[in-house]
């Protein structure tokens, strides 16, 4: 029976998660499932909590700022050379290079919490 036990991602105890029942047309059926301790469906660990949504929403924000850092200071730099609007392919990899920064740099922003 040992093996049958989890550890509550929620609040730390080991338990054997519970079964949620709901009604259905014709009597019960699971619907789900909880820890006993603590009533959390994220027993489990599958769901962010809000916070780490929250955090991830701000990453997002943070990661669209440093989008539009990159290309402020790469288009900066194009009219400081002189060819700005002048190779259509310098533009392209100027928003690609911005992109990818941004990307990163929300990547970086949230590599902390460890999940997906």
């Amino acid at each position: 029976m040992r093996h049958s036990t989890v550890i509550c991602h929620n609040c730390g105890k080991t338990m054997v998660p519970r079964a949620r029942y709901s009604r259905r047309l014709l009597g019960y059926a699971p619907s789900g499932n909880h820890c006993p301790f603590c009533l959390s469906e994220n027993w489990d660990g599958g769901v962010p909590s809000l916070g780490i949504r929250l955090f991830r929403l701000l990453g997002i924000g943070l990661g669209i700022l440093a989008f539009n850092v990159t290309a402020g200071i790469l288009f900066w730099l194009q009219r400081r050379a002189g060819v700005s609007g002048d190779i259509e392919w310098l533009i392209v990899l100027s928003y690609v290079t911005a992109g990818y920064a941004g990307y990163r740099f929300y990547a970086w922003f949230v590599a902390w919490d460890g999940a997906n």
